[in-house]
Order: structure tokens, then C-alpha cells, then sequence
């Protein structure tokens, strides 16, 4: 059983809203489930599996429940802006799936959308905002808090920065927007 836990925020309204996502896997019937984002988790799912598959990206055969917790799912959203979380669930089974070359995404923060072509739309995150976040953040941590972000986005020198290039390796490089 793998368990993993992350930070997440998304835009709406007007300010960012906080969501812990977390997940783990279990030796249940092979799938996948998200929980928290009520008729929302079943596009994303769909969308992860495609994602996956088309990319030639198998999963060993075990059941991968991805929660966000935090109120979401009584919210009217105008913009979509609930996808914003799809980069962070979609790193969380990424990594229960031992498909990414990352030790742990308890420390790590990440927000974008992600298209059906693998197009990435990552939160913009202004310098005084990632300040904020580090020190909401670094309240939680064990380590440094690091950003996983785009590598030409300009990061906050108190955050460690992952190279979402890197990451998410070629398949994903030529397709990231930030």
C-alpha cells in the first residue's frame, strides 16, 4: 500500500482556496477513483486514463483512490477553475504508480489544467503569493517546501523549485504553458 498526501490551491472567486489532496492505493479492484470533486472526479478520471494511455503509461494492477478535501464540491464554479487541481492529482497517481522519477510530493506544490492534447496551464503565481504559500506551507513541511512549477517561471527563492519539465519527462515539454 502506497499512501501520499500534497498541497493544492486553485483560483475561485477572486482568491485562492486551499485543498489537500491525498491518496493511496489498495489491492481492491485495479482502477481508479477521486473522491471530493462530486460529478467532476469522473471527467478527470476519464481524462487521467487517457492521458496515461495514449502516452503508453501502465500502472501495476492496483486500485488508486485520489481525495481533495476541502469544500469543493458545494462550490458554483464559473471558469472551471476546480481544474486547476488536475495537475496535482494527476502527479499523485503518477507517483503511486512509480511512473515519475520523484522520492515524495508531501513537501511539494502544485496547481495547473491539463488539456486532453497534454497541454499544461499552470497556475501563474505572483512572487508575494508564493511568499504567502511558503509560509503557509513551510507549517506543514518536514523539509523545504518546493514548487513544482514550469522552469522559466520565476520562483520564490525561499521555495525549492522541481522542474515540471523534468518531472513529467518529453512527452509533456513542448506542450507546457506557462
Amino acid at each position: 500500500m502506497v499512501f501520499m498526501r500534497m498541497s493544492c490551491k486553485f483560483p475561485y472567486q477572486g482568491h485562492l482556496e486551499k485543498a489537500d489532496v491525498f491518496g493511496y492505493t489498495t489491492k481492491g479492484i485495479p482502477g481508479i477513483e477521486i473522491v471530493g470533486l462530486g460529478k467532476h472526479g469522473r471527467q478527470m478520471k476519464e481524462k487521467f486514463i487517457y492521458l496515461s494511455k495514449e502516452r503508453g503509461i501502465r500502472y501495476p494492477h492496483l486500485r488508486y483512490i485520489l481525495c481533495v478535501e476541502g469544500e469543493i464540491e458545494g462550490k458554483k464554479f464559473k471558469n472551471e477553475e476546480f481544474r486547476y487541481l488536475e495537475l496535482p492529482l494527476l502527479l499523485m497517481l503518477w507517483k503511486m504508480a512509480d511512473v515519475l522519477p520523484i522520492y515524495e510530493l508531501t513537501d511539494c506544490f502544485a496547481a495547473g489544467k491539463i488539456s486532453i492534447q497534454g497541454e499544461i496551464d499552470y497556475l501563474q503565481l505572483p512572487l508575494k503569493t508564493q511568499e504567502h504559500l511558503f509560509h503557509e506551507l513551510g507549517q506543514e513541511s518536514v523539509g523545504i517546501p518546493k514548487l513544482i512549477a514550469p522552469r522559466q517561471m520565476p520562483v520564490s527563492p525561499d521555495f525549492g523549485h522541481i522542474h515540471l519539465e523534468e518531472l513529467l519527462g518529453p512527452t509533456f515539454r513542448e506542450n507546457l504553458h506557462a
